[in-house]
């Protein structure tokens, strides 16, 4: 999606090591990799792969040498996020270095504590937050799940919580899915039916008319990528001026409504599926101001209303990565 300065996926490992730390404060022990103590740490942790690429290198202190050659010693931290599921947990950052206005690390391990993805790119700084009340009321896209609660995979105003921020006009999108006991799916992780998002309803998240509805593209692969419609089935909603709300992925053959139809919020718009360029069933949501997928325009902030966040009531607000949804309507 975005080059790296960096960049190792790694294999899954069969052994790691307990590790006392926090889950944050491990990312950070592990992500300072203009530190040889930092890298020496992530090399005795990883994988074979990983650590081969260090040792060719040069060992960690060559290794952070050249890292810190790029972009210099860590200046300020934006943010900083973690997150467990399915058996990996997450660490990311968005920080400031000497020589780079802005890069967002990420390390990943499992149950084990080996580290299976690690990686650094280059990112711009946090916008500047638009002025309170400018968001785009709407109701959360879905109900109640037949079992689990809904998950803010992807969510928030900076490329560590939210890397739709690279697409204009995603800036401010969602992705969401149903998780249960930390994970997203029960049963072979390579069927539609295991996860638990799949085939729930998608609603509309707002009274308004139909602008673009696509049906008939094939649920994909679990992990399959190559879609060439991004976006899958869709349906977008004009809820107000230049205002225009999208639900991506949906199952083949689920829509429910077409261009020109008027709908309330709350009404079924079809069911969650896996269509178009996504990893697993989910719903993606945003708001902008096109009224195609081709022609999206930019990007427009959205607030749900009546939920509750990590069960927690919240009139107007929005969810970011790792935090549980549930409706109160």
């Amino acid at each position: 999606m975005h080059a790296s300065m960096i960049a190792a996926l790694l294999a899954m490992a069969a052994a790691g090591t307990a590790q006392p730390q926090s889950a944050t404060e491990r990312g950070r022990a592990l992500s300072d990799w203009s530190s040889p103590e930092s890298v020496a740490a992530l090399a005795a942790t990883a994988s074979p792969e990983l650590k081969a690429r260090i040792d060719a290198g040069g060992g960690p202190a060559a290794f952070s040498t050249a890292i810190a050659g790029q972009m210099g010693k860590q200046t300020q931290v934006f943010d900083e996020v973690e997150m467990a599921i399915n058996g990996l947990t997450f660490y990311q950052r968005l920080a400031a270095y000497e020589r780079a206005p802005a890069a967002m690390s990420m390390v990943v391990w499992d149950e084990k504590g080996t580290v299976v993805a690690a990686t650094v790119q280059p990112s711009a700084p946090p916008p500047a937050a638009p002025a309170a009340g400018t968001g785009v009321s709407v109701r959360p896209p879905f109900a109640a799940p037949r079992e689990g609660t809904w998950l803010t995979f992807w969510g928030g105003r900076n490329l560590a919580r939210n890397y739709h921020m690279v697409a204009p006009a995603q800036t401010y999108a969602f992705d969401l899915l149903v998780v249960k006991d930390g994970k997203s799916f029960s049963g072979p992780a390579n069927e539609h039916a295991s996860y638990y998002c799949w085939n729930e309803p998608v609603l509309a998240a707002a009274d308004g008319v139909v602008t673009e509805a696509v049906d008939g593209l094939p649920d994909m692969a679990i992990g399959d990528l190559s879609a060439k419609a991004a976006a899958g089935n869709h349906v977008i909603v004009r809820v107000g001026p230049e205002q225009h709300a999208l639900v991506a992925h949906l199952q083949n053959g689920s829509v429910k409504v077409k261009a020109g139809d008027t709908v309330k919020a709350g009404q079924p718009l079809g069911l969650c599926g896996n269509s178009g360029r996504t990893s697993e069933p989910h719903i993606h949501f945003h708001v902008q101001t096109g009224a195609t997928f081709a022609d999206g325009g930019t990007g427009l902030p959205a607030t749900f209303h009546d939920m509750l966040v990590d069960g927690r009531p919240v009139r107007d607000g929005e969810p970011v990565r790792g935090q549980s949804i549930a409706v109160t309507e």
